[in-house]
């Protein structure tokens, strides 16, 4: 009878310790997730405050566009532009121009700008660049339709879509 009632109290002990070890883990789980949380906010901010406080390049000529920060970066297939606006600059569009030779230039983009009285980030994605050297410059215009003013361009190499080609005739991989 002693062994019986040994098995029954440690059945309901394993149960009851069981039922303590999962609510540990959940109440575990969600420590980590707000930990994870808090983790990427402090990164994501941290990465904004150092993109935003780098010196200004752009120069103090009438007509020319003045970002606090502007970069620009080919990776996997893609050209980011990111630029930080001065602070209360009125409401306008920026004109996104793409050029292969530097001297004509079209359009490829457009990003509404807030007039704010805070440093404000835009970016654009090129989903579609072309290969090789290409050149992008911004242009603000007003809500009027007016030139306000336009950045310096920036340029950025963006390779070949493949190196790799087929040879028709004998249909075999090559590489250019």
């Amino acid at each position: 009878m002693k062994t019986i009632i040994a098995k029954s109290v440690d059945t309901t002990g394993s149960a009851t310790a069981e039922k303590t070890l999962r609510s540990k883990i959940a109440s575990n789980k969600l420590f980590m997730y707000a930990l994870e949380l808090v983790i990427l906010y402090v990164l994501v901010f941290a990465a904004m405050s150092a993109f935003a406080q780098e010196p200004a390049t752009a120069s103090k000529e009438a007509g020319k566009l003045e970002f606090v920060k502007e970069n620009i970066v080919y990776n996997s297939g893609k050209v980011y532009m990111n630029w930080v606006a001065k602070p209360s600059s009125d409401d306008c569009i920026y004109v996104i121009e793409r050029s292969t030779d530097a001297v004509e230039y079209e359009p490829v983009g457009l990003k509404e700008g807030i007039g704010s009285p805070l440093e404000l980030l835009y970016s654009w994605v090129d989903t579609k660049p072309v290969a090789g050297v290409a050149h992008y410059r911004i242009k603000q215009i007003d809500n009027e339709g007016k030139l306000v003013a336009q950045a310096e361009p920036k340029s950025v190499i963006s390779p070949d879509a493949s190196p790799l080609f087929i040879d028709k005739t004998s249909r075999m991989v090559q590489v250019k």
